[in-house]
């Protein structure tokens, strides 16, 4: 880090404490409206036990493809009370904010999935089931790639099954890739992506080995004969997993996405870029993936989002904030881009988890910026310049457990007042740039529609939020109160 890093740091923390007395004594007078999670209403039993309810409730590690006039979306085997039947959830949805629970993609699991099953060790009246699942349409078949593990083991596989109808049933194939105790990668977290010349790969691996890359044949969708895994990020029991690579031709990149810390308490989104599919795969500070065993120290990866806070008192049992957002998939609809990952709340147990869909797009130095709200129907349109009180999350390089806190601060007339201070202007209709401490910040204004069907919350009225990513991979929320 360098030296203006860490003194614009202090002053985000410095800011932060100053503020505090104002935050504590104004949040009852006027509390900012979180962002509809998902989880609403809080808590609640009875949507938790009927599945024709759950919409993004009970999604973990979501995979996301389109088909037809429909995206769906296939997710781990985990649900609050373990009520879904085993064999991968599936979910379906026509606008991407109301999704329908669908059922599982194997009818008859535990024989359907007999090997994969065994190899695991998977204890079924213990409902263990499959884990981040992956699939892709080749030739007319649906291709399901999916993991059998148990928590803490590196006894896994990752298997395929094939089915002509996207909802299947689907019929298994076989194992694509095995591990055991030792060095190797751990054969879970299945993520296909295709290079630019129309080569299929598989990326894999978790907190074991690191995260590998293997190229896959076309015809059965097994590894290619004498193909050999290379590692591109992670190792030595590093805190990475949850890969997914996507590539863009605007930039000629390959971006590798994954997931940073412990899924129930300081999950956050990393990211890196290659030219190449096989890496290496660099941060913004051109810090290699494969040394993110640094993460500790160097913390290597752009770090896009971790848990985070917009209401000013983070400890309220009403709305807690988002903990630990990761194992996303990427989307890519057209010009239309898009992140999905599973999330928990501080206000609620960990066994109350949902998915986010979060709209995105490139800033000017080439790198996502995500919507700091929850997907409503939104597109990028020309905006007025944005003005009024707003509350900024600064998501720094560390692997936050705690909520950062909100702070808050004015725009007008491009000018930014407040707990900090600095200028901003908007160009090309709707992106932004923000200086904070004379660095530039670059990223897009998001607008929320009005009375999104079926949110609630801050749709009823709409919400101004924005988005930023200084060059050296730092980013910036903010959210109008």
């Amino acid at each position: 880090m360098t030296d203006s890093q860490a003194g614009f740091i202090r002053r985000i923390i410095a800011a932060a404490l100053a503020a505090l007395p104002v935050l504590l004594t104004g949040c009852t007078e006027k509390a900012a409206v979180l962002p509809y999670s998902g989880f609403r209403p809080l808590g609640d039993d009875a949507i938790a036990a009927d599945s024709s309810l759950w919409g993004e409730l009970n999604v973990h590690d979501p995979s996301v493809i389109k088909d037809g006039g429909y995206y769906y979306v296939f997710s781990t085997d985990a649900s609050n009370g373990n009520r879904h039947p085993l064999g991968v959830q599936i979910r379906r949805s026509k606008d991407l904010v109301t999704w329908e629970y669908r059922g599982a993609a194997f009818r008859d699991f535990k024989n359907d999935c007999a090997e994969p099953i065994a190899y695991a060790g998977l204890w079924l009246p213990n409902h263990d089931g499959l884990w981040a699942p992956d699939i892709i349409k080749s030739g007319g078949r649906y291709r399901l790639y999916f993991s059998a593990s148990t928590f803490g083991s590196q006894k896994s596989c990752i298997a395929l099954a094939e089915s002509k109808n996207i909802e299947g049933p689907y019929t298994y194939k076989g194992i694509v890739v095995k591990s055991s105790a030792g060095p190797g990668p751990n054969a879970i977290d299945p993520a296909l992506v295709r290079s630019k010349e129309g080569g299929l790969y598989l990326a894999y691996g978790s907190f074991f080995g690191g995260i590998w890359l293997a190229e896959l044949d076309g015809k059965t969708g097994f590894f290619r004969d004498a193909a050999e895994p290379v590692k591109i990020a992670g190792g030595n029991h590093a805190a990475v997993e949850g890969a997914a690579i996507v590539y863009f031709p605007e930039t000629d990149y390959y971006y590798l996405f994954v997931s940073y810390g412990s899924l129930s308490k300081d999950y956050n989104i990393r990211l890196a870029r290659s030219r190449r599919i096989d890496g290496p795969y660099l941060d913004a500070q051109g810090r290699d993936m494969n040394n993110a065993a640094l993460a500790r120290a160097g913390r290597v990866g752009v770090k896009l989002m971790g848990g985070y806070n917009f209401d000013p008192d983070s400890g309220t049992a009403e709305t807690g904030g988002y903990k630990a957002p990761g194992h996303n998939s990427v989307l890519v609809d057209g010009e239309d881009r898009f992140i999905l990952h599973h999330v928990r709340s501080y206000a609620l147990p960990d066994y109350w988890f949902t998915m986010n869909v979060r709209r995105f797009a490139l800033n000017r130095f080439g790198w996502p910026v995500i919507s700091p709200l929850r997907y409503g129907g939104e597109r990028f349109e020309p905006e007025d310049p944005p003005r009024g009180d707003y509350k900024l999350i600064p998501h720094g390089d560390d692997t936050n457990a705690a909520s950062p806190e909100a702070l808050p601060f004015h725009l007008e007339a491009g000018t930014l007042t407040g707990s900090l201070s600095g200028t901003y202007r908007i160009y090309d209709g709707f992106r932004m740039e923000l200086i904070l401490d004379g660095k530039p910040y670059d990223g897009l204004v998001f607008s929320q529609p009005k009375a999104a069907e079926g949110r609630g919350d801050y749709a009823e009225t709409g919400f101004r939020a924005f988005s930023v990513m200084s060059e050296d991979g730092y980013c910036v929320w903010g959210l109008l109160e």
